[in-house]
C-alpha cells in the first residue's frame, strides 16, 4: 500500500474537554507517514485519562485527516461516605472529587470526615483534606501533585488486635511531588519522581494505657522514586502490568524530629484468557526503619490492602503481601464482573501489633459494578474472611482494590 501522510485531524464529542487534553495524547504528528500502531497507542493512551468511555481513531481518509471520536464521562463525584467497624467506631465523611477540571484532565479532591464514636454516637473529631493534581505542565511529560490535610482525628492502639488506647491527634500536613516521564507521555513507560512533605502532629491521651512512642513530632522528609506502567484500561476490565519502589526519608537535618527512612514497593500484573476474563497478581511489600512511632507504622489491613482483616489487626515496621484475583464478566462487555481473591502475607517489626505471628491469610469474594458514564466509576463491594482473625469482613466503596 502507498505511504499516506497525515494532513489533517478531526475530533468529534467534546463538549467539557479541552482539544489540547486530546492533541497532547497523540502518537503520531501532522506530516509523519501513518502506522497502524498510532491508532491502538492513541487509543489506550486517551482511555487510560479516566475521563473517555470511548476513543476510537480511524485511519487517514482520501484527505489524510485522521478523525477521533471520543465519549465523555462525567467526571464530578459527591460521595458521602460511612463506616463501623466490629468495636463500634464510626465515622462519616463527604469526599467531592473532579477528574477534568478546566477541561484538561486536572484532578481535584475536597474530603471531610467526622468522627463519631461508637456507633455513630458522638463527636470525636472533626478533619478535612485537599489534593490537586496537575498532569502535564504547560502540556509537558512533567506533572506535580499537591495535598494537605488539618483537624482533629482519632488514634487508636492496638496490640495482637485488641485496642489498647486511645489518643486524640491534632495535626495539619501539606506535601508536594513532582514526576517526570521518561516515555512520550506520563504514566506509560518509565518515570522519576521527587518531593517533599511536612505535618505537625500533637496527642492528647484519652482512654487505655499510655503508650510510650506516641508522642508530638515534628516531621519534615523528602522522597524519590521510580515507577514503570503499561497498563490498558478497557474501562471494565484491565491487561498490562506495573511496578514502583519509593523512598521517604525523614531526617533532623531537614527540621524534623525523627530520623526515618520509608521504602515502599509494588507490582501488579493483569492476564486475560477467554475474552475479558482476567487473573490478576499483586505484590506488595515495605520497610521503615529509624526512629519509629506508633503513629508511623504500617497499617495493611482490609482497603489498605489485605481483606478480611480490620486497621489496627495488621501493623508493624515490615510486610509483605500478595494478591491473586479472578475478575469475571457475567457476559461478554458487561458493566457487572464478579471477583474470588486471596490475599496473603506477613506484617510485623519490633512495633508489630500483629493478630498473627505467621502469614496471615484472607479469602473471599465479591463484585465489581462499572458505570460507564461515570469517571473512576466502579462500585466494589467484597465480603472476606480473615483466618487470623476468625471473623468475616465486609466493604462497600468504590474503585478497585489494585
Amino acid at each position: 500500500m502507498p505511504a499516506v501522510i497525515v494532513n489533517g485531524l478531526n475530533i468529534e464529542g467534546l463538549k467539557r474537554t479541552q482539544e489540547a487534553t486530546v492533541l497532547r495524547e497523540l502518537s503520531f504528528k501532522m506530516g509523519t507517514i501513518w502506522q497502524e500502531r498510532f491508532a491502538v497507542n492513541t487509543e489506550r493512551r486517551l482511555r487510560n485519562l479516566g475521563i473517555f468511555s470511548e476513543a476510537v481513531v480511524s485511519p487517514p481518509d482520501k484527505q489524510g485527516v485522521v478523525h477521533i471520536r471520543v465519549k465523555e464521562r462525567w467526571t464530578l463525584w459527591v460521595l458521602p461516605q460511612v463506616a463501623r467497624a466490629d468495636n463500634g467506631a464510626s465515622s462519616a465523611s463527604l469526599v467531592v472529587d473532579e477528574y477534568n477540571l478546566w477541561g484538561l484532565n486536572h484532578h481535584a479532591r475536597l474530603a471531610y470526615k467526622r468522627e463519631t464514636g461508637k456507633n455513630f454516637s458522638a463527636l470525636k473529631g472533626t478533619s478535612y483534606q485537599a489534593a490537586y493534581d496537575w498532569r502535564r505542565i504547560a502540556d509537558s511529560k512533567l506533572s506535580m501533585s499537591i495535598s494537605g490535610s488539618w483537624g482533629r482525628s482519632l488514634l487508636n492502639v492496638y496490640e495482637t488486635g485488641i485496642q489498647t488506647a486511645q489518643y486524640m491527634q491534632t495535626g495539619r500536613s501539606a506535601g508536594i511531588a513532582f514526576s517526570y516521564a521518561l516515555d512520550e507521555v506520563p504514566n506509560e513507560g518509565w518515570s522519576l519522581s521527587t518531593g517533599f512533605s511536612g505535618s505537625n502532629v500533637k496527642y492528647r491521651f484519652i482512654s487505655g494505657l499510655p503508650q510510650y512512642d506516641i508522642v508530638g513530632e515534628r516531621v519534615r522528609s523528602v522522597s524519590t522514586g521510580l515507577s514503570y506502567s503499561r497498563i490498558d484500561d478497557h474501562i471494565t476490565w484491565l491487561t498490562g502490568q506495573s511496578l514502583a519502589y519509593s523512598l521517604a526519608i525523614a531526617h533532623r537535618g531537614l527540621g524534623s524530629t525523627i530520623n526515618s527512612y520509608n521504602h515502599n514497593a509494588s507490582w501488579r500484573k493483569y492476564y486475560t484468557f477467554s475474552g475479558q476474563n482476567t487473573f490478576n497478581l499483586r505484590l506488595n511489600g515495605g520497610l521503615v526503619t529509624g526512629d519509629v512511632m506508633r503513629a508511623g507504622v504500617f497499617d495493611i489491613g482490609n482497603r489498605n490492602g489485605l481483606r478480611g482483616y480490620y486497621p489496627g489487626e495488621l501493623q508493624g515496621t515490615h510486610y509483605l503481601y500478595g494478591t491473586l484475583e479472578g475478575r469475571f464478566p457475567v457476559r461478554q462487555d458487561s458493566n457487572f464482573q464478579l471477583v474470588a481473591f486471596t490475599d496473603l502475607g506477613k506484617i510485623g517489626g519490633k512495633v508489630g501489633t500483629s493478630v498473627t505471628r505467621g502469614l496471615a491469610v484472607g479469602a473471599g469474594g465479591g463484585f465489581r459494578w462499572t458505570l460507564r458514564w461515570l469517571a473512576r466509576g466502579t462500585i466494589r463491594g467484597d465480603v472476606a474472611y480473615g483466618v487470623a482473625s476468625k471473623r468475616w469482613r465486609f466493604y462497600l466503596g468504590t474503585g478497585q482494590a489494585f
